[in-house]
């Protein structure tokens, strides 16, 4: 299967890719180490001497350069660095004539892991052509917006969109009731409401009475909703509707991104936080 995988390790996330190769591991490490057997398909420049502890300078046509390190240099077995926050990895299992290549890396942006995953796809379909010594497929467009929708919807977006998140609209902790969840209101013109929740951490809302009616979805992670004693665990995907009146709480689970719709203003905007 050449489509990455996505799972969690700690407090972020890997997103790992295996391709099986007809080519021995000291042929592919050469693809992996090279300069000009790079140009072929990595994203970058790099520069920098090919050993553990060495500072690397990456460069792109445009823009300023990118800084990384490497932390493993074991040839033709594993090479392992950093590329500006992200931590890239690349193993060589040698199988028959062939080997298995694993590539990880842990995103410093859940935000953007679909639109990495898609990045990486398209790097490793050209590095498979270079080193069969066919010519890396061209730019395009339409093929790499159906998959970034794929991933997309593989993934999930891991947060939400920037313009969804102003600082006007974030509500504080001590208003919601809910450390470690960061949440943004949004108030409607005919007095409804919604609110945006993304637990950093796993959270408790406490118990509390619902004023209005409330329309609740999962958008990732897991919720665990109690109502009138009664508990329901909610995973990515599941709706509910709590009627007006319940006595209800929530426990979220770190990760989970909520959204929740009120048949009236049940919240005010706290405005800028800190």
């Amino acid at each position: 299967m050449k489509h990455g995988t996505l799972t969690t390790r700690g407090d972020r996330v890997e997103l790992r890719f295996e391709r099986r190769l007809a080519h021995p591991p000291e042929k592919v490490w050469r693809a992996l180490t090279d300069g000009q057997e790079l140009a072929h398909w990595f994203p970058a420049r790099i520069e920098g001497t090919r050993q553990s502890g060495a500072e690397l300078r990456f460069f792109f046509a445009e823009g300023e350069p990118g800084t990384g390190k490497i932390s493993v240099f074991d040839p033709p077995r594993v090479l392992e660095y950093t590329w500006d926050g992200d931590l890239l990895r690349w193993e060589l299992h040698p199988e028959g004539t062939g080997c298995l290549l694993v590539f990880t890396t842990l995103p410093g942006d859940r935000a953007n892991v679909a639109r990495d995953a898609t990045g990486w796809h398209f790097c490793l379909d050209n590095l498979e052509a270079a080193i069969a010594g066919n010519p890396a497929a061209g730019f395009d467009k339409e093929r790499f917006s159906a998959l970034n929708a794929e991933y997309a919807a593989r993934f999930g977006l891991g947060s939400f969109p920037a313009f969804m998140l102003n600082p006007a609209n974030r509500v504080a902790d001590a208003s919601l009731r809910l450390p470690g969840v960061e949440a943004y209101v949004f108030n409607g013109a005919d007095g409804t409401q919604l609110t945006l929740c993304h637990a950093k951490s796993d959270a408790d809302t406490g118990e509390q009475w619902r004023d209005f009616d409330e329309y609740l979805t999962v958008l990732e992670g897991r919720y665990v909703l109690s109502i009138n004693g009664m508990e329901i665990q909610l995973d990515a995907g599941r709706e509910f509707v709590v009627p007006r009146g319940a006595r209800i709480s929530g426990r979220f689970s770190a990760g989970t991104r909520t959204l929740h719709a009120f048949g009236g203003r049940g919240l005010e905007r706290a405005g800028p936080q800190a």
